[in-house]
């Protein structure tokens, strides 16, 4: 079984670094070794796991199967290790982290000095970009997306990230406040793309789907520019929940047909790289963010 456990792990390692040399590399052995393990492994399932090519590596169907397996099992015999061991030495250095703008503000930051306070010699070194980042090539220690990320990556789901359709105090005076769902088609709506495809915001309720054709006064790629629009009185729109609550709170949002939910839901996701020697910097800040989001993140108190 311990050999066993060592073929995954170069295994799960080849498959985060989508390459034989850079995996061999980072567990610190040759590049003929790893092969041999996975070989190994192989041959003990009697199963292909990888198709290899001069250019590139690829799962087969069994492999992914067996891929996702072996990482729940590495991580849990990682979990019991730490668990049963002792740190030596307080957690310390540098830990890079990438997370989407609109949700960096408004929830990370606050994490962060809070996380420092606990951590002192830990430094969170932030990056803010909605681009798709590859953490191992960039070397990023963890990301937060609203997306569910690639196959090759530990993916722990912070958080649920709901929509709610908004306008402003004094868009509604001037036009009328939407009673029913088909009232939003005669509004200015204010449309990001990845929300709106073909021009169609979509709701559901009791089970039921309906789907709007909604007429843009403004739109833009970018969600803050979204929120910006609807404050100041271009139209409704549909922005994340997490991105909205001071604003509701405050009175200078609105939420509309609050009977009605917009779909798709989404996730809020903590992402790393399957590292089986995860330094004790990394696991802790990994730690302190599944508690400070979950089970209910502080945007949902009170909707």
């Amino acid at each position: 079984m311990k050999s066993r456990l060592a073929g995954m792990n170069v295994f799960a390692e080849v498959v985060g670094a989508k390459s034989f040399s850079a995996a061999a590399d980072k567990l610190g052995i040759s590049k003929s070794l790893a092969s041999r393990e996975v070989s190994a492994l192989e041959r003990s399932l009697a199963v292909k796991l990888l198709n290899r090519s001069t250019r590139k590596l690829s799962l087969t169907e069994a492999g992914s199967i067996f891929y996702e397996h072996c990482v729940n099992i590495l991580h849990e015999a990682e979990l019991a290790e730490r668990r049963v061991t002792q740190a030596q030495s307080e957690p310390a250095g540098v830990v890079k982290m990438t997370a989407i703008p609109a949700f960096a503000v408004r929830h990370v930051l606050p994490a962060i000095v809070e996380f420092q306070q606990q951590y002192p010699k830990i430094q969170v070194r932030l990056s803010c970009s909605n681009r798709t980042v590859d953490l191992g090539a960039e070397g990023f220690d963890l990301g937060i997306r609203s997306s569910p990320p690639a196959p090759n990556l530990v993916a722990r789901k912070l958080a649920v990230s709901r929509l709610v359709l908004l306008a402003s105090p004094a868009y509604l005076a001037q036009r009328g406040t939407p009673r029913r769902i088909e009232d939003v088609e005669k509004h200015d709506c204010v449309l990001f793309p990845m929300l709106a495809p073909k021009g169609i915001w979509t709701f559901r309720r009791s089970g039921q789907k309906y789907a709007v054709k909604v007429p843009a006064s403004f739109e833009t790629d970018d969600l803050e520019a979204v929120r910006a629009a609807i404050l100041s009185g271009l139209g409704v729109g549909l922005l994340p929940r997490h991105m909205v609550g001071a604003d509701v709170r405050q009175g200078a949002l609105v939420p509309l047909l609050r009977q009605f939910q917009p779909v798709p839901e989404g996730g809020i996701y903590l992402v790393y790289l399957p590292n089986r020697t995860q330094p004790s910097r990394v696991r802790v800040l990994i730690d302190f963010l599944i508690a400070r989001f979950g089970p209910v993140p502080p945007w949902e108190e009170g909707w």
